[in-house]
């Protein structure tokens, strides 16, 4: 996608391109994804602002990266990325990939540790 941006910049000035899946999910029915791609249950977990603030420190975040990460939590909190758009297939020619088969496909990068990926 950004290849195709770079490729001819002057046609995006000024656009906005929602990068989205092929389906407008919140936080729940994503984790629903994860679980049907990795076979076992993923649930979403709404952590407080400030508990999320003190854990992110304590695994030494940078002060910015923690304020980043808890303002895009906040809004997934608000449904702010809960919609979709066809941007990617209009950008690319090809459809966007959904969660699970994103999952599906990186499967050994959410394995357990020491535990086999559903996928093999």
């Amino acid at each position: 996608m950004i290849t195709e941006i770079l490729s001819d910049p002057t046609r995006h000035i000024g656009q906005i391109y929602h990068l989205t899946g092929p389906v407008s999910q919140d936080m729940s029915a994503v984790a629903r994804e994860f679980s049907a791609a990795l076979g076992r249950t993923i649930t979403y977990v709404d952590v407080p602002p400030e508990m999320m603030k003190e854990q992110l420190a304590a695994f030494g975040m940078p002060p910015h990266v923690i304020s980043h990460v808890v303002t895009m939590a906040q809004l997934h909190r608000d449904n702010r990325y809960d919609r979709s758009s066809n941007d990617v297939e209009r950008l690319t020619g090809i459809p966007a990939m959904s969660v699970r088969e994103f999952v599906q496909r990186n499967a050994q990068a959410f394995a357990l540790a020491g535990t086999p990926s559903a996928a093999e």
